[in-house]
């Protein structure tokens, strides 16, 4: 396969476009980069066969749980390098010197995210610059430069989308649909033929209509997207009772789910640990309220310290079970994890402080009943 050079004032012969193949039965995904010529090569005669930029075959689902994801809008702020290479002309002569050093941060952005090897980058890279040669050799025109960021724009949206969302959410989904035009819409379709004997659909200028005839053909199979519950990744299951990824998952789900079932009889634990403790304060408080020759102030003391207990003791269980309800109610597995967590720490600082307070109560006790006693 050959290197896109970045540094190349010429464009390509031929458009470089971005084929994807859906294989159901070996469940995998066929996506190529080139000129629609040497892809056909590839198509028809193998992989190695097409001089193209990008020739790859991976599990289905890969190109959508790996699509690239812009929160920060880094491609449209390099765009713009390379925008401002066209722009004031006319007030300020541009040199070819002057335009290489204002479009540097733009070249070198591109070939950073080409060199990465994720297809949907790779093709954003290569477009990108196409698109600024073709300008670049129409630079008399005095829209250029608008005409760059409208082109531009349609294929680096569903980067800022999924800066949010990911491609098979249903908020994405909306947004895109809504924001869909005429020119993001179209796609070639080509119907098997000799030896390919599969359909194939290609893009010139947006992965929108990609990633919608994906997600289409998914939900024509029965497959979802689901977020495993031991790695937490993303992965693509034949339906929706699918919780792990893999075999090794499965194994780290039964460890993850003997360890919550460890943590409920921890909080069984922490509330018997807790009714003991309740139980030999009330104990103590009825034994001196019996004793008739008990000093009254002392008396007094042993029973705030016992108000105080309780009350503290509340404010430990309703924050235990504020986080424990968090826990129950998280959007994601990441935010139960962490939920989780801190319900432990709390756990363990309940318990903790549930055995000072048992012993608190003999102390106190002790020492009402000594001073009695040297009375």
């Amino acid at each position: 396969m050959k290197i896109y050079d970045f540094t190349n004032k010429k464009r390509e012969f031929g458009r470089v476009a971005f084929s994807l193949t859906l294989d159901k039965k070996r469940k995998t995904e066929r996506v190529i980069i080139g000129t629609a010529d040497e892809m056909r090569r590839c198509l028809e005669h193998g992989k190695g066969e097409g001089d193209v930029y990008y020739d790859e075959t991976l599990p289905l689902g890969s190109f959508l749980i790996n699509f690239e994801s812009d929160k920060n809008g880094d491609w449209n702020k390099n765009h713009l390098y390379l925008r401002d290479s066209f722009g004031k002309s006319k007030v300020f002569p541009i040199t070819e010197k002057n335009r290489k050093e204002i479009i540097a941060p733009a070249v070198e952005f591109l070939q950073n995210k080409y060199s990465s090897g994720e297809p949907s980058v790779m093709f954003a890279a290569i477009r990108t610059w196409d698109e600024y040669l073709y300008l670049h050799n129409h630079h008399k025109k005095d829209d250029i430069s608008d005409t760059l960021t409208g082109k531009l724009s349609i294929l680096y949206k569903p980067f800022m989308v999924y800066g949010e969302y990911r491609p098979w959410h249903d908020d994405a989904v909306n947004v895109l649909s809504v924001a869909l035009r005429d020119a993001e819409s179209s796609v070639e379709l080509w119907y098997p033929v000799k030896n390919r004997l599969l359909e194939t659909v290609v893009t010139y200028s947006s992965f929108l209509p990609i990633i919608f005839y994906y997600m289409n053909k998914l939900n024509e199979w029965g497959y979802s997207f689901r977020q495993c519950k031991a790695c937490n990744i993303f992965f693509l299951a034949e339906n929706r009772h699918y919780e792990v990824c893999s075999g090794e998952c499965r194994k780290q789900n039964a460890v993850n789910a003997k360890q919550k079932f460890n943590e409920k009889t921890k909080d069984d634990e922490s509330k018997h640990l807790y009714d003991a403790t309740y139980q030999h304060w009330y104990n103590r408080r009825r034994s001196l309220l019996k004793n008739k020759t008990a000093d009254p102030d002392m008396v007094e003391t042993f029973m705030t310290a016992f108000r105080n207990f309780r009350n503290e003791a509340a404010k430990r269980k309703k924050a235990l079970q504020k986080v424990k309800k968090q826990a129950e109610e998280s959007a994601s597995i990441r935010e139960e994890d962490k939920a989780n967590e801190k319900a432990k720490k709390l756990f363990r600082e309940f318990q903790g402080w549930l055995a000072v307070q048992y012993s608190e109560a003999d102390k106190l006790f002790s020492e009402i009943t000594q001073k009695r006693h040297d009375t």
